[in-house]
C-alpha cells in the first residue's frame, strides 16, 4: 500500500495580518467604472482579502483604497492604495494579488498643523 504524505497548515511564504478596515474599490467594466465598498479581512505583502456585498469579476484589474487607522505625524489621515488583479471572489471574500501599493494623504492636511501641534506640546511640557 502506498503511503500518503499530507501537507498541513498554512503554506504561504508571506505572513498575513488580520485587519478590519473600511475600504473602497473601483474597476473598469467595458466603458463604465464600477465602484463599491467593503471591509478588509486580512492583508500581506503580496495580497489582500476583503468582504463586499457584490462579488468582483475574476481577472479584473482593480484599485483599492483602504482607510488607514493611523495618522501621519498625528495630524494627517492616510489611505493605503493597492492595485492588483482579482484572483477569486466567493463567499470567503475577494482576493486580490497586489501588483503595486502606496500610502497617500487624504482630506484636509497641512504639515504646518503638525509643526504648530508639536510647538504647542513642547510649550505645555
Amino acid at each position: 500500500m502506498a503511503s500518503v504524505d499530507l501537507i498541513r497548515g498554512d503554506r504561504r511564504t508571506d505572513k498575513r495580518y488580520t485587519f478590519e478596515m473600511p475600504m473602497l474599490y473601483l474597476y473598469q467594466r467595458g466603458d463604465s467604472v464600477c465602484l463599491g465598498s467593503g471591509q478588509t479581512m486580512d492583508l500581506g505583502r503580496k495580497g489582500i482579502r476583503f468582504a463586499s456585498d457584490d462579488p468582483l469579476p475574476r481577472d479584473v484589474e482593480v484599485e483599492l483604497r483602504v482607510e488607514w487607522p493611523f495618522l501621519l505625524q498625528q495630524v494627517c489621515p492616510l489611505e493605503l492604495r493597492i492595485w492588483g488583479r482579482v484572483l477569486r471572489s466567493d463567499s470567503e471574500g475577494t482576493v486580490v494579488r497586489t501588483s503595486k501599493y502606496e500610502f497617500r494623504t487624504v482630506g484636509a492636511r497641512s504639515f504646518d498643523q503638525a509643526i504648530t501641534r508639536t510647538a504647542e506640546l513642547s510649550i505645555v511640557a
